[in-house]
């Protein structure tokens, strides 16, 4: 499976975090020493990469960021070239500590004044997988809106009714910080992509270069299967496919390749290799490289990695997603009864 999703490196697995705030007036202020082989620069971003605070570095000196009032939300902390999302109010935080820039995983830092960023950790799911992660509060929690969009930001999950949940639990006049924003575009997202809802509709282009719309095929059931010639799995997937295809195949079934291949003749070459008997499509987008944002049709379908397959019932509503082989034959089956 190819998957698109960034690899951060995380360098608070060392940290020794103090736990006790200082709260500052006039704003965020960031103040320390660290011991670093070479100055280097501190940044800190909001989500939408705008510069909020920076500073110098020098070895082994004591550093300290202008003061600057902001809405606590999530902010990106750059070191040198190592970065790490963190819950930033407006208080006082004190980093002291080892950076190696070179080996990010050697440094040991000890940050005083990010209490509310602990006790977020203290909630974020244990399961890793996005795709099968949760996150829940206990009853007794009290974490202010802003922590509970940024508590759906840093989770990350893709279960729409954990994102529905946390979002319910800020007041429509209190969604205005980024994340906030951010987690109610997620779940308008995460909507389309339970069991029972409208799938997003699309335009790609087919052999013949004719744009072809996914809503062409309503009335009909809709096997859907996202690949890339380039993708070994994809390729084995399709050939599995191919059996199901020929056991069912009638006139309520259709069966659609979208190639997120970037380069057409590749594409191309992979439909004279498989000659596959179903409507074959391309995106032209292609598929996002690592450093890269998930494409529009990713978003929309929700998936990071390739192959990928959702099976649409007449209606156009979803009744599948994220299926294999005898999972697929299953959906279809399912449908028709």
């Amino acid at each position: 499976m190819i998957s698109t999703k960034k690899l951060f490196i995380l360098f608070f697995s060392s940290f020794l975090c103090a736990t006790t705030s200082s709260w500052c007036k006039d704003g965020l202020q960031i103040k320390g020493k660290l011991r670093i082989l070479k100055p280097t620069t501190l940044q800190v971003n909001d989500l939408n990469g705008t510069l909020i605070l920076s500073c110098e570095l020098q070895p082994n000196k004591e550093f300290t960021t202008e003061q600057k009032l902001i809405q606590p939300d999530i902010y990106t902390l750059r070191i040198g070239k190592t970065e790490e999302k963190i819950y930033f109010q407006n208080h006082e935080v004190n980093i002291i500590g080892y950076y190696d820039e070179t080996n990010p995983e050697q440094s040991s830092l000890s940050f005083k004044g990010i209490d509310s960023f602990l006790t977020l950790q203290e909630y974020l799911p244990a399961d890793k997988d996005p795709d099968t992660a949760t996150v829940s509060l206990p009853a007794n929690a009290q974490l202010s809106p802003n922590m509970v969009s940024a508590l759906a930001y840093l989770a990350n999950v893709n279960d729409y009714y954990s994102n529905k949940k946390l979002l319910d639990m800020i007041p429509d006049d209190e969604r205005n910080s980024l994340s906030a924003r951010w987690l109610v575009e997620r779940v308008k997202i995460l909507s389309h992509q339970i069991i029972g809802a409208e799938c997003p509709d699309f335009t790609f282009t087919n052999v013949n270069d004719q744009k072809v719309s996914l809503k062409d095929f309503r009335g009909k059931i809709v096997v859907l299967d996202f690949c890339a010639s380039w993708c070994g799995p994809c390729r084995k997937e399709m050939r599995s496919m191919l059996k199901i295809y020929n056991e069912l195949k009638a006139d309520d079934l259709e069966f659609i390749s979208v190639s997120l291949d970037d380069n057409q003749a590749k594409w191309k070459k992979m439909l004279d290799e498989e000659k596959l008997p179903w409507v074959m499509l391309w995106d032209k987008t292609g598929f996002p490289k690592s450093n890269e944002a998930p494409s529009a049709i990713q978003t929309a379908y929700g998936f990071y990695a390739i192959p990928f397959l959702v099976v649409i019932d007449k209606e156009g509503k979803l009744i599948a997603r994220n299926v294999r082989g005898e999972q697929v034959r299953e959906a279809i089956l399912k449908a028709r009864n």
